[in-house]
């Protein structure tokens, strides 16, 4: 019953709103040039125009909106690419610029060197695997590259050792690899020890300073140097800076962890010591 009483309520209304409108009609008519049909249609049909209108605009904003989304996702995607080759380019620039650098240094060494037969060459690969012990250079025995020859880099840097001869190439074990050992000295106190790699601190390319007395006079910041001794390396190749102090595990010695002279992990030139004990 209230449901039929809701439907006929729902149907005067309408009707009312008819009336009205034709009734507005008719006086709008008397004073304008329209006709009273005109009039009176227009009034009715302009309400449902304009909803209709409305949803239109609803509808052409909702798939305007995704094709927005779509182009703003085209755009971003443009701008990684683009972002992406910016920083390759930067990369290259300045690998480019460290190599030149390098290159110079081993010039002007190479230039005020009296001492050593200097054969300079370039890396042109690193063993994933292996990253912080070797690297291949592009001189080998045609080159007059032989097993053992020092390895160093500007300021006279001691980078390591030839250990694997090709023809035209050759493979270098750095000093941070815990297979080499060099005698070493330091050059403020003259005290000795055995520069050796060590598998715990070649990761952040760093050495050890063995078989220092307990009572050593070594302090943090000393230079150490090659000392001659060994057989392989002549004497006053930097090696680098003592880092740390520790005592060793039994306590009657103690050892000194060293920061290499030079950055090998991005050497890009080097010079090999083609007549190290002459």
């Amino acid at each position: 019953m209230r449901k039929l009483f809701k439907n006929k309520a729902a149907l005067w209304l309408i009707v009312l709103v008819i009336i009205l409108g034709i009734a507005v009609g008719i006086l709008n008519a008397t004073k304008n040039d329209t006709t009273i049909f005109e009039n009176v249609t227009n009034i009715i049909v302009t309400p449902v125009q304009k909803l209709f209108t409305n949803i239109g605009h609803g509808v052409s904003d909702f798939f305007g909106y995704f094709s927005d989304v779509d182009k703003l996702r085209t755009e971003i995607d443009a701008l990684k690419a683009e972002n992406s080759e910016l920083k390759k380019e930067i990369n290259q620039n300045e690998s480019s610029r460290l190599e030149n650098e390098q290159l110079r240094k081993l010039l002007n060494m190479k230039q005020g060197n009296t001492e050593f037969e200097l054969e300079a060459a370039s890396v042109i690969a690193r063993n994933p695997s292996n990253w912080y012990n070797t690297f291949t250079i592009d001189k080998g025995a045609a080159d007059g590259i032989a097993l053992n020859q020092p390895v160093v880099a500007s300021g006279n840097a001691l980078v390591g050792r030839i250990s694997e001869v090709g023809t035209t190439w050759s493979t270098v074990s750095v000093i941070t690899d815990s297979e080499h050992a060099a005698g070493a000295q330091i050059v403020r106190s003259g005290e000795f020890g055995i520069c050796e790699g060590d598998s715990g601190l070649a990761a952040d390319g760093n050495l050890r300073l063995s078989f220092v007395s307990k009572n050593a006079n070594i302090i943090v910041g000393d230079t150490v140097v090659t000392s001659g001794l060994g057989g392989i390396y002549p004497k006053g190749l930097v090696i680098g800076k003592i880092y740390k102090i520790r005592p060793d595990i039994q306590g009657i010695s103690q050892y000194a962890v060293i920061t290499p002279e030079t950055d090998i992990k991005n050497l890009c030139a080097v010079f090999v010591i083609k007549n190290p004990l002459d």
